[in-house]
């Protein structure tokens, strides 16, 4: 995983091709987009490309999932934002972009909202702009793994010690990382809920629940539910 001064050489403009490093998956119908695209990134970035959102997930299932996409909104068979959406669920740490040209605020909401997108960008996008956008997309997925990476050590730490003690250690934890409305989602995942009942406790939409559930896990370096309520369980939580 790469250090401090990896994150530093990304924003810098090292090359970024030697095995196990991160690389970037572009989306688009249009060829000729994706072809500059590619060559504005491919000196910094191991690039692949695909044409359609059915294309890109048949692709992350024989690749190890990207470190940063980019997916156009308008596209036959699957649109952008559902593609953003799916890769959320399979790939929390994939950072994401929206490329898009129609800059309507209904579909930046959405983008953000369903997807998660770290960046919104609008047709004709000057090169310059997206090379600057994807290398602190990459910066942004290096610092993500390695926060995570220090949690799970330290969840690792906890779970040598007497459990008492690891249940108060792993609480001020969680406190650390996570707002108190995360807190206390975790807390009703624990206790078996899901999205659709907790929403309605918690006075706001099961959408809303999903997006703290993912950036939970993000925060905590996790990739399912089960694991959120084994770690509400040991916090004390439930």
């Amino acid at each position: 995983m790469p250090s401090r001064a990896g994150l530093k050489a990304f924003q810098n403009g090292a090359s970024v091709h030697s095995a196990g490093s991160p690389w970037v998956l572009l989306v688009d119908d249009d060829p000729l987009l994706l072809k500059s695209s590619r060559r504005a990134l491919a000196e910094r970035f191991e690039i692949k490309t695909a044409g359609t959102g059915q294309e890109a997930l048949d692709l992350l299932k024989v690749l190890t999932p990207p470190s940063v996409v980019i997916v156009d909104q308008q596209m036959p068979g699957m649109q952008g934002i559902e593609l953003l959406h799916r890769l959320r669920d399979l790939s929390p740490d994939t950072v994401r972009i929206m490329l898009t040209g129609q800059a309507d605020l209904a579909t930046a909401i959405q983008a953000v909202n369903l997807g998660q997108v770290f960046r919104f960008l609008t047709k004709p996008v000057e090169l310059a702009l997206l090379q600057q956008s994807v290398a602190e997309a990459v910066a942004l997925y290096v610092q993500k793994r390695e926060e995570a990476a220090l949690i799970a050590a330290a969840m690792d730490q906890l779970a040598k010690v007497e459990p008492r003690a690891e249940a108060l250690a792993l609480s001020q934890l969680l406190k650390t990382r996570l707002t108190p409305r995360d807190l206390e989602i975790l807390r009703l995942i624990g206790q078996g809920g899901v999205a659709k009942d907790i929403g309605p406790q918690l006075g706001i939409s099961h959408r809303t629940v999903d997006v703290h559930r993912s950036h939970i896990l993000q925060k905590l370096g996790l990739h399912n539910s089960s694991s959120l309520v084994r770690v509400a369980i040991k916090a004390g939580l439930v």
